[in-house]
């Protein structure tokens, strides 16, 4: 039998053809560099207001010319997502989000339905695996910006927490503070996970936890709005205890039962369609 003819059966269909030729990735420099910068901006890693390397900079880090850069950052503005301009402080400068209608983002996440749910199994299986190798290589600097992390997403949700009763008719100032707050939240278990997943010092493990988060960010965009943010700073919590104790087990049983709660809020949101 000929290794193309060889076949397993899975849970979705008959069977798998293990030996299929996948179409190749060729797109084009300046699209990858675009992809890594749009995915860094996506998870918080540049907030709005900040500004990006300097062309040169991001030339030089991403091995590429700057003809190429220029071209990214080109498709970058286009996107709305930076504004370019000539400064001696740095490159572009990250431009606010555009607010998007929830009827949009939730059309989205049941179109992607299959894909939304195969990236939180991804997840489950890698971030589980930081946790665990994390709790047997972390270090004080390590414990210590996961504890700055948890210390600003206390901060977010209490000033959520502590907004008056009737800052529900504050108008767009006061929706422009909440998004302000849920975005900090959002952006602060960025870089909780993404801190975890660089523990153990694998790239591997890193790039993939970093490109699973952000093709996850439709679905976590809304599930934040909803989700009890005291909760979830009390699962990172769990999660860093664990880890501080050295207790691989429990590190990645708190991580499984963190995301665990993820993977239901995202069943509720496909339910609620």
């Amino acid at each position: 039998m000929s290794p193309v003819s060889q076949r397993t059966t899975g849970p979705a269909d008959d069977g798998v053809d293990l030996a299929r030729f996948d179409r190749l990735n060729t797109s084009p420099a300046w699209q990858v560099v675009a992809e890594s910068l749009r995915r860094k901006i996506a998870l918080g890693l540049y907030r709005p207001g900040d500004l990006l390397p300097s062309e040169r900079q991001l030339a030089e880090g991403m091995g590429v010319s700057r003809i190429t850069v220029r071209e990214a950052l080109r498709v970058l503005q286009g996107e709305q997502l930076i504004e370019t301009r000539r400064s001696n402080a740095g490159g572009a400068q990250v431009r606010a989000p555009r607010s998007r209608p929830d009827v949009e983002a939730r059309a989205e996440v049941l179109r992607e339905r299959a894909r939304f749910r195969h990236i939180i199994d991804c997840r489950l299986a890698n971030e589980s695996l930081a946790a665990r190798l994390a709790a047997g290589v972390r270090g004080p600097a390590h414990l210590e910006a996961l504890e700055e992390t948890i210390g600003a997403m206390d901060a977010a949700w209490r000033r959520l927490e502590d907004r008056p009763d009737n800052d529900d008719d504050g108008g767009e100032e006061a929706e422009a503070a909440r998004q302000a707050a849920v975005g900090e939240f959002r952006r602060q278990d960025s870089i909780f996970h993404l801190t975890i997943a660089a523990v153990p010092a694998n790239p591997y493990l890193y790039r993939t936890v970093e490109w699973l988060r952000s093709e996850f960010f439709t679905p976590l965009d809304l599930i934040m709005r909803v989700r009890n943010m005291q909760d979830s700073a009390a699962e990172h919590q769990a999660i860093l205890d664990a880890i501080r104790d050295g207790d691989a087990d429990r590190a990645e049983a708190a991580m499984q039962d963190h995301l665990d709660t993820t993977r239901r809020s995202l069943d509720e949101l496909l339910r609620r369609g």
